[in-house]
């Protein structure tokens, strides 16, 4: 289980487990982390745990939230990274966690057509490893595209308009009842967060883990109907 270490000055003052969905570092009492000091706001920070990933968000705070000496909004925590909140610091321990899948270093690796790599013989759902770099190099081989992911939105007022998937991770829905579209070496996935209503992806509702993305699936966030596409 991954766990976190409070340190001030090199003094350790805690080690907590992140055994919640959702973890909040703050001033408040009713924060898991409570850190005590002016330079936290109430509600600083938050870690939310969605599949095998967890992830760092600021939470609008005044001073801002650090990892590894770099502000950040949101990100996929790794192995070793050190949060800073105020003037205290948060060491985040994962063995699970690879430094080899810290999606803030593959940015620069877009995503691929998985149907294009089937029609050449290449199962992704069946590579792990090794095998998914032989896989991504055999696609380069012959020639697949690596286009930008982006969603389409087929609903709403504002239907129509077109959301280009740059960051690692984006959000979709309201507040209580979230997913989120994640940008990772081999694809993109969609992943519940919160609320009781799961995503539908070509009219089926996926579960809690990562669910991989095809080009032109259809999606329903939240009452919202959306379709990703490779650009």
């Amino acid at each position: 289980m991954a766990k976190l270490v409070l340190s001030l000055n090199g003094t350790v003052l805690g080690n907590y487990f992140l055994e919640k969905d959702r973890f909040v570092i703050g001033r408040r009492a009713s924060c898991d982390i409570q850190i005590t000091d002016q330079g936290v706001s109430k509600e600083h920070a938050v870690i939310l745990t969605v599949g095998n990933d967890q992830i760092l968000e600021d939470l609008k705070s005044t001073n801002g939230t650090l990892v590894n000496g770099r502000r950040v909004s949101r990100h996929i925590l790794q192995n070793g990274d050190v949060i800073e909140v105020g003037r205290y610091k948060i060491k985040y321990i994962n063995q699970k966690a690879l430094p080899d899948m810290d999606f803030d270093k593959t940015l620069l690796i877009p995503a691929f057509d998985r149907s294009r790599l089937k029609e050449v013989g290449i199962d992704l759902e069946a590579q792990t490893g090794l095998q998914v770099e032989t896989a991504v190099a055999t696609a380069r081989a012959v020639k697949s595209v690596f286009p930008l992911g982006a969603v389409r939105l087929l609903s709403g007022a504002e239907a129509g308009r077109e959301i280009e998937l740059l960051r690692p991770i984006t959000p979709f829905g309201r507040p209580g009842n979230r997913a989120i579209i994640s940008r990772r070496p081999h694809g993109y996935f969609v992943t519940h967060v919160s609320g009781r209503r799961l995503p539908v992806v070509n009219g089926r509702t996926i579960g809690s883990e990562p669910h991989p993305l095809d080009n032109l699936d259809q999606l329903e966030i939240d009452g919202e109907k959306l379709q990703f596409f490779l650009k």
